[in-house]
């Protein structure tokens, strides 16, 4: 009887939560990431094994964080379109940051960063 009572137990505890975490996703913001991930993933055709997945989740994932916070600066647009545009955009921007970066010496990047006189 006790193993019964405490896999209810167990099932309830999980289903609460499920439905809270569940009930906190924006089912909007997270299709248009997942629309901008698919196209960001459909154009890189070398990707290979693990890499499709995790090249997709990482998409999706940059452009549902980021959505919150480019929303404000483009007001006419919903949260979906938002989050679609940040899946696309965010990553290749990131990927040319980086490189330029690693090619770059300090007082170069700190030249760039400074404002103008």
């Amino acid at each position: 009887m006790t193993i019964e009572i405490v896999n209810l137990a167990q099932y309830w505890y999980f289903e609460t939560k499920l439905s809270i975490v569940v009930a906190m996703i924006d089912r909007d913001t997270l299709f248009g990431a997942s629309l901008g991930a698919c196209i960001v993933t459909s154009r890189r055709g070398n990707l290979k094994g693990w890499r499709f997945p995790g090249s997709f989740f990482l998409s999706a994932g940059v452009g549902y964080l980021f959505a919150p916070v480019v929303l404000p600066h483009l007001p006419g647009l919903s949260s979906g379109v938002t989050a679609f545009i940040c899946a696309l955009i965010v990553i290749p921007i990131s990927i040319k940051l980086t490189a330029w970066v690693n090619t770059a010496d300090i007082v170069e990047i700190i030249r760039r960063l400074r404002p103008p006189k």
